[in-house]
């Protein structure tokens, strides 16, 4: 489940063994501006099998994606349960000879890969009919087109890296190692605040199988907040909701329901769902079922 973390170590003693451990190699020297722009900090990184060691003037910060470790850091195609991802941190943590406790989280991503069926849909055409997630607009990412992202702005437009949502079309990336129609989900937190929310200080809660519950439950709640256009489904409603239903089938509908207000969106999405629960079932409806299934896979 756990993709990538970004570990903050500042107990001294265990700085100096880990920076000076011969497992590491020298990897790069990077020189960089303070906010100030007259203060020159050095970062120094070392590497061992694709984890980075970054040693600034007090800190050291440990770039770490459990999910390529597991897979010799060729791909994360595949499905890496809690135990794995336990199993993981704690060969880690034994390598280095770490107390876990000292080990800090302060970057999160975690997730999940579904293989759609064909017969739902093409995982490329998925990705273009989901267009929000709560009040932020997925958009394509600049470098690979069959992954989408939503985050909310500040004023000047900027990302909020409180949390980020990504979806993307895993088959595709990596047809080798996985169903061409994989799908991967994705929660990304660049903040403490938001990782403590789910009960995450350390690498030592991450050893702790209980602890995931609260992931899985984030992923299922974020994924509840997803808009996706869904043309393949007729409600069971009387024709003037049809009408309006129909409507909503528009993006740009929902760009200007937007527009107006966070409310009306928020109303108007309520009632976009509540029409399509009229049927037996429907796009969305089919695709959270697999991800609450393969969450559950993912626990034993």
């Amino acid at each position: 489940m756990i993709d990538y973390i970004k570990i903050k170590v500042t107990d001294s003693k265990t700085i100096v063994r880990l920076w000076n451990n011969p497992l590491l190699y020298f990897y790069s020297k990077n020189e960089f501006l303070l906010f100030d722009n007259e203060t020159i900090k050095t970062r120094n990184t070392k590497q061992f099998n694709g984890i980075l060691f970054e040693l600034t003037e007090h800190v050291l910060y440990i770039r770490f994606k459990p999910h390529y470790f597991f897979n010799s850091n060729i791909h994360n195609a595949n499905d890496f349960s809690v135990k794995d991802c336990i199993e993981i941190l704690k060969q880690f943590s034994t390598l280095f000879k770490l107390e876990t406790k000292y080990l800090e989280v302060i970057n999160i991503e975690f997730g999940l890969n579904i293989i759609i069926p064909d017969e739902l849909i093409c995982v490329k055409d998925l990705l273009a009919y989901t267009i929000y997630h709560g009040l932020n607009e997925f958009r394509t990412d600049r470098k690979y087109i069959y992954c989408k992202f939503s985050h909310s702005s500040n004023k000047r437009g900027a990302a909020n890296v409180y949390k980020m949502v990504k979806m993307y079309a895993k088959g595709i990336q990596f047809p080798k190692n996985c169903n061409k129609n994989t799908l991967r989900f994705e929660i990304k937190s660049n903040r403490k605040k938001y990782i403590n929310r789910l009960d995450i200080y350390t690498i030592e809660d991450l050893l702790q199988p209980q602890r995931y519950n609260n992931l899985k439950n984030v992923i299922l709640k974020e994924f509840d907040d997803i808009l996706i256009i869904d043309s393949f489904t007729t409600p069971k409603i009387n024709k003037r909701r049809l009408n309006k239903h129909l409507e909503r089938l528009n993006p740009i509908h929902w760009h200007k329901l937007l527009n107006r207000s966070r409310n009306v969106f928020k109303n108007h999405f309520n009632a976009y769902y509540k029409d399509l629960n009229t049927s037996r079932t429907h796009l969305k409806a089919e695709i959270r079922n697999l991800i609450a299934n393969k969450l559950i896979e993912l626990q034993k």
